[in-house]
């Protein structure tokens, strides 16, 4: 006799976890049209950790074969070329969502007491993602990633002190070969993907922990709730749209794939990537020896502010109107950037 699915359920434990996760009761305004940004860059995450575990069934990391294991993928494996664009399309929507989510957090005041370490992890993820997209560039072995691993490499190497170390350790050496490429891959798929989940993970702990914030105009009563599985399912729907939307996307568009990498010909000069454009407007206006201005003192002066933000304003008031002042700052902030990356797109794409 064939046993029920009530039972296969027990069998396998599943029939708890569902039952832990409808007593838990959460914010019913965490996922919604008018917030869901959050629930859509961990959908995103999702594809992105999906794609690349089929990418690596068929990937080499060695110069030569990486490019063609890649060019047999796109071009003999099925649905390969949509795989691959699904996660070149999935990266980049990421960094629009999560910039978005962050600018949600600023104008809400979502980061003061007491969800200072929900912030600080929030922004750990956002840094964490231009690690992925270089290592993730030079895989292909194609030109364009090659080269602009060496100017990424020369950049690296400007900074003082640390430079030289950093770039010998990402390298194996004075040239970025098969010892390169190896260490790309690992940090790539392997250390990268688990600080990334630890960070994540961390972030839902300590936003379990300390709640949504509030909205702005709330008068005190109790907000509604609904249960972790409807959010869980409302969350699987999204994943599921996403999903779609991201593969007619690779479809329509299919990711970039140029020549194979020749290490000999330097006069190959790379396009920067539209999230790198304003460091590369920096370096270009910062050069000799202030080019570690432009490559390391600002970036990391932006890094370190946004990190700590929550006790740059300790303000118990949320109300945007009386932040107006660091509002306008950090508005003035993304205009600069938005600024250097529109003449750095118009030197190199104009």
């Amino acid at each position: 006799m064939a046993p029920s699915q009530n039972n296969i359920w027990q069998d396998t434990g599943l029939d708890r976890i569902f039952q832990a996760l409808g007593d838990i009761n959460l914010r019913a305004d965490g996922l919604t049209f008018s917030r869901f940004s959050g629930s859509l860059a961990l959908a995103l995450i999702t594809i992105l950790f999906t794609t690349g575990v089929f990418m690596t069934l068929y990937y080499t990391p060695a110069p030569g074969t990486a490019y063609d294991s890649l060019d047999y993928a796109i071009y003999k494996l099925p649905f390969g070329e949509m795989i691959r664009g699904m996660h070149h399309w999935a990266w980049n929507l990421l960094l629009v969502v999560l910039l978005v989510h962050m600018a949600r957090g600023i104008w809400v005041a979502a980061y003061k007491a007491p969800r200072q370490w929900v912030w600080v992890s929030g922004a750990l993820v956002f840094l964490l993602l231009p690690a992925f997209m270089i290592t993730g560039d030079l895989l292909p072995w194609d030109q364009k990633g090659y080269w602009s691993t060496q100017v990424r490499i020369s950049i690296i190497q400007s900074v003082p002190l640390v430079g030289d170390f950093i770039a010998q350790l990402l390298q194996g050496g004075p040239r970025t070969g098969i010892v390169a490429l190896n260490r790309f891959y690992i940090l790539h798929i392997l250390f990268l993907p688990l600080m990334l989940s630890a960070l994540v993970a961390f972030h839902l702990y300590v936003l379990y922990q300390k709640g949504l914030s509030e909205p702005l105009k709330h008068d005190g009563s109790p907000l509604p709730h609904r249960s972790a599985l409807d959010i869980l399912n409302r969350w699987l729907v999204l994943l599921g749209i996403t999903t779609i939307l991201l593969g007619l996307a690779a479809w329509q568009w299919p990711a970039s794939f140029g020549d194979p990498a020749d290490p000999t010909d330097s006069t190959f000069v790379p396009k920067p990537e539209w999230w790198v454009l304003f460091l590369n407007q920096l370096v270009a206006i910062f050069r000799g020896p202030a080019t570690v201005v432009g490559s390391a003192v600002i970036p990391g002066l932006l890094a370190t502010g946004l990190v700590i933000l929550p006790w740059l304003d300790r303000e118990t008031y949320r109300s945007p109107a009386k932040r107006r002042t660091l509002l306008v700052c950090i508005a003035g902030v993304g205009f600069l950037l938005l600024a250097l990356s529109a003449l750095s797109f118009m030197e190199h794409y104009g």
